[in-house]
């Protein structure tokens, strides 16, 4: 396995030398998304409704989130768009 990002969200982005795709997984850190999430299932509800998820397939367990892409370009990107995401928000909570 090669760790290529650690988010500060909880996520990281791996490469399992036995896997053709980029493994996207970990659990969000409730003070970076400003939401406790139930299990890790309702966790990618959420992203599926507020995020680019074009190239990304789904495989979250109750306690692990999992996403896997083709490329790692795509799996960084994703990671991105989501800490981009959460960082908005709190801005905007913070803001008030």
């Amino acid at each position: 396995m090669t760790s290529i990002y650690k988010s500060p969200l909880g996520l990281s982005v791996e490469k399992y030398d036995w896997d053709k795709n980029f493994t996207i997984t970990g659990n969000a850190k409730r003070e970076m998304t400003v939401k406790e999430f139930d299990s890790a299932y309702d966790f990618e509800e959420f992203i599926q409704a507020k995020i680019n998820c074009k190239g990304i397939d789904f495989d979250s367990e109750y306690c692990q989130f999992f996403a896997y892409a083709k490329t790692k370009n795509r799996a960084l990107e994703f990671v991105k768009e989501i800490e981009d995401y959460f960082t908005k928000v709190k801005e905007m909570l913070t803001a008030k």
